[in-house]
């Protein structure tokens, strides 16, 4: 007998019963390695400060015209960021490749800057520091109005879950479903426990039609800001995506698939699955949506989840930067 699970919010903490059946490896190195690690730390610590535009990048990197460049230190929530495990992924993501792992870097930190994820815009006090450049949950709450993309539940492997449900599409194309996807990713992170897990599992499902969205208005799907997505995914979320199962796999979903593909690495295309049967196997009933097989029955209220959301997410960042400015 299944015991099903009613919830309109997200799921705030990760069980003890899985961290207690996880078994957590640390990485080894060797001494090249180490090496590389330690050169690439020096340089963080060594660099006062950063572009805050993608375009300068270059030019910063190459010494050139710095001169009436936009530079800025480092915030104490970037400092963070720059953790040990963050310049170990970016150099396995560039192969060892010192100077490459400098560069993406350096191009990340501007990224970051520009996209307005640095800090959340509701954690910002200081009506003098320029509130307006940081994306908040005011700003992007009318993308998720239908609940086309949802954080809920743990993997068995600690991992958060991130379901895409483009069939709930309630927006046009534009720079907006890049930033949604974006502050998802971000979201994901807010409730990892980075100790055990720096990595996200995402659910794609291309279901077309839902029950409780039969007005929805028809979008169509922009290939252009998938490939963008991808692109930002693999070149400043390096090593994040662990697994991404995918589901009703329909013909013209499997059309997109095929566009977007060729710009996939090797790396991202091994991670997915396709029409995944067994979604048991990866995740415990009591953290999986009943449509996957699970006992949790979700209905998407985005005046129950949203809020919610927002409040966990803050109190988990209250707890991780508590020791830092903000």
């Amino acid at each position: 007998m299944n015991n099903y699970i009613k919830l309109k919010k997200p799921i705030p903490n990760i069980p003890h019963i899985l961290k207690e059946k996880f078994t957590h490896s640390e990485s080894s190195y060797d001494k090249e390695e180490i090496g590389k690690f330690e050169s690439l730390r020096e340089h963080i610590n060594n660099t006062d400060k950063y572009p805050v535009k993608e375009k300068d990048v270059k030019n910063f990197i190459q010494k050139n015209e710095l001169t009436g460049m936009n530079l800025e230190t480092l915030y104490d929530t970037e400092v963070y960021w720059l953790s040990d495990k963050c310049l170990y992924r970016y150099l396995r993501a560039c192969k060892w490749i010192l100077n490459d792992a400098k560069k993406r870097l350096v191009s990340t930190i501007a990224w970051r800057r520009e996209f307005g994820i640095v800090k959340l815009r509701e954690e910002i006090n200081d009506n003098n520091n320029n509130i307006n450049k940081y994306l908040g949950f005011d700003d992007i709450s009318v993308e998720n109005k239908t609940g086309k993309q949802v954080v809920l539940g743990y993997d068995n492997d600690l991992r958060p879950i991130l379901y895409l449900r483009p069939g709930r599409q309630n927006t046009d194309a534009s720079e907006m479903h890049l930033k949604h996807s974006v502050f998802m990713l971000e979201r994901c992170i807010d409730l990892m426990d980075e100790d055990m897990q720096d990595k996200i599992t995402i659910f794609m499902d291309f279901k077309k039609k839902y029950d409780d969205l039969a007005n929805l208005p028809g979008t169509k799907t922009s290939i252009r800001n998938n490939i963008k997505i991808i692109n930002i995914l693999e070149t400043h979320y390096p090593e994040r995506l662990g697994k991404v199962q995918m589901f009703n796999l329909h013909w013209a979903a499997k059309g997109i698939i095929n566009m977007v593909l060729p710009f996939m690495d090797p790396v991202t295309k091994a991670k997915i699955n396709y029409d995944v049967e067994d979604v048991g196997k990866y995740v415990q009933k009591e953290q999986l949506v009943k449509e996957y097989g699970g006992n949790i029955m979700f209905n998407y209220d985005h005046d129950e989840y949203w809020p919610a959301l927002q409040q966990i997410v803050l109190q988990r960042r209250r707890e991780r930067y508590r020791n830092i400015t903000i």
